[in-house]
């Protein structure tokens, strides 16, 4: 059997996708990194060098987190 690459093209279509869907929260980090076959750890630098927006839910966590250590100083 013979395989085809996938054009760069659509792979990166793919990819933007995928970032789409985890920056409105539909899917998790986890579940983005294993449709694009890649580490958890190659995703996140994925979303760096892209310069995707985290999950609003994921933005309000981290910002309650840190109101409540600015708190206890």
């Amino acid at each position: 059997m013979e395989t085809t690459a996938i054009p760069k093209r659509i792979r990166q279509r793919f990819v933007d996708e995928i970032l789409k869907m985890y920056a409105s929260g539909e899917i998790s980090a986890g579940k983005a990194s294993e449709m694009l076959g890649i580490p958890r750890a190659a995703f996140y630098q994925l979303l760096a060098e892209k310069r995707t927006p985290l999950p609003k839910k994921l933005e309000e966590s981290i910002k309650q987190e840190l109101r409540s250590l600015t708190e206890m100083t």
